[in-house]
């Protein structure tokens, strides 16, 4: 009876093992394919999207990518990266992925439509100039090179200046050539015509609306100096006249009394009235035709606040322009926020970021950035970032949505579409009269273009 018992008991057991083998899988841990990161997370149709991941298959129809439920073309692929199309009549929702029966959710993808740039489909970096190795020649751009070009501006007749930082220089690009407009190559505070004239780390530059005079943040000098664009003479505009690395301060007044610490960036208004980032005074600074200084907003302490002046607070804020309603846009860095201010009354807003250090598209308010260093805007008024940190370029459109369209989110040196191109301390941003987007890639030691690709 025992015996017969036993028999019956492995039965079961047997019957039991056949059932669980007939009904669905259960996957072992550490086998299904993992999405870590997409950029970027928000696009139009046919827009290229690059997913980082894991246990993906190297052969790109065995990865099923839906948007939202709809499936994705996958252009390229590897067992860690997949670049993917953006489908036709995708919708906002999550990325699933499926390899070999096996599928993951990934993050939001936020599918946009319906606006300014809704035709654009890819952002195509080049090299404009530099040779990716520091250097300081001038000569055709295919020979030139620099050493760390920190700034960059376009003059009213499209040559593109560059505050060629660390050789103490600022350069002019026009027809295709390098040429010098002023500094000896040495670090100092010497006035005087073309290479006679010394700076001390100049940083920015901005042109005045008739293009006679170019001024430059002339950062360890604390002051702001400015270039006759005719005689290529240098002179001071604001701050002190001596010694050559100026005391550090934070005083309004005439001319040569106005203090700064580490002035970084400016950008002139119609009327030749220069706004000036002065960037350890955490302070947007004014300075009238004559050279007299006032604060627009800010304190000189670190802080966060909205509002009108003196409460107004940035932190570290390192970039500034216009956009066409002839407000100041503001990148405050180590707010990891995109600031707007009354160039009349000072009163600041914010415009995009939550504060909280990251590289997450969507809508601007929602988005976040990583130390926003640069800054700048197109003829419909779309705003670039140059995001520092995460070593990207970003776009808050018209829309108020925030899109990444370059850079990888950590640092590189290489060309290609969104998702692929990849920079390293992207520091300054310009945009020709034909929406082409030109990069300071500070690290890379030369100079990006960007292309946009339409449908």
């Amino acid at each position: 009876m025992k015996a017969l018992f036993n028999l019956f008991f492995a039965a079961i057991l047997l019957l039991t093992a056949c059932n669980k083998k007939d009904g669905p899988s259960i996957p072992s841990e550490g086998i299904n394919p993992v999405i870590q990161s997409l950029i970027p997370t928000s696009a139009a149709a046919n827009a290229t999207v690059t997913i980082k991941g894991k246990r993906f298959s190297a052969i790109p129809i065995e990865n099923i990518v839906k948007f939202s439920g709809v499936a994705a073309k996958v252009l390229s692929a590897t067992d860690t990266l997949l670049t993917v199309q953006v489908p036709e009549d995708g919708g906002t929702g999550l990325i699933t992925i499926t390899v070999k029966d096996r599928t993951s959710k990934g993050p939001i993808f936020s599918y946009l439509i319906d606006d300014d740039t809704s035709d654009i489909t890819d952002y195509i970096t080049s090299v404009y100039t530099g040779k990716g190795v520091s250097g300081n020649v001038l000569g055709p751009i295919t020979d030139a090179s620099f050493n760390n070009p920190e700034g960059i501006a376009f003059d009213i007749n499209g040559d593109l200046l560059v505050a060629d930082r660390t050789n103490q220089r600022i350069k002019r690009i026009s027809n295709g050539v390098v040429s010098l407009i002023a500094g000896s190559g040495t670090a100092g505070y010497v006035n005087g015509i073309g290479a006679v004239a010394r700076f001390n780390n100049p940083y920015r530059l901005a042109v005045n609306k008739t293009g006679t005079i170019i001024y430059i943040a002339d950062l360890t000098g604390n002051r702001i100096r400015k270039i006759d664009v005719a005689t290529q003479n240098v002179t001071l505009f604001s701050g002190p006249s001596t010694p050559v690395a100026g005391p550090i301060g934070f005083l309004d007044g005439a001319s040569a009394n106005a203090r700064f610490n580490n002035p970084i960036d400016m950008v002139v208004d119609d009327e030749g009235i220069l706004y000036v980032v002065d960037n350890n005074n955490h302070a947007i600074r004014k300075i009238d035709l004559d050279g007299s200084t006032t604060t627009l907003a800010g304190d000189g302490t670190a802080g966060f606040s909205d509002g009108s002046w003196p409460n107004v607070k940035f932190n570290k804020p390192s970039g500034i322009c216009i956009d066409n309603e002839g407000y100041l846009l503001v990148a405050d860095r180590f707010n990891h926020r995109i600031r707007k201010i009354d160039r009349h009354t000072g009163k600041t807003t914010t415009i995009a970021g939550t504060g909280i250090v990251g590289s997450v598209d969507g809508e601007a308010l929602k988005a976040t950035f990583n130390g926003p260093f640069g800054i700048n805007v197109d003829k419909q008024n779309n705003i670039y970032v140059a995001d520092l940190g995460s070593h990207s370029i970003r776009l808050v459109k018209t829309t108020n949505q925030v899109i990444t369209i370059g850079g990888i989110g950590s640092t590189g040196n290489t060309l290609g579409g969104v998702g692929t191109s990849s920079f390293n301390n992207p520091t300054d941003i310009d945009i020709d009269i034909n929406g082409n987007i030109f990069i300071a890639d500070m690290s890379n030691n030369r100079i990006i273009k960007m292309t946009p690709v339409s449908k």
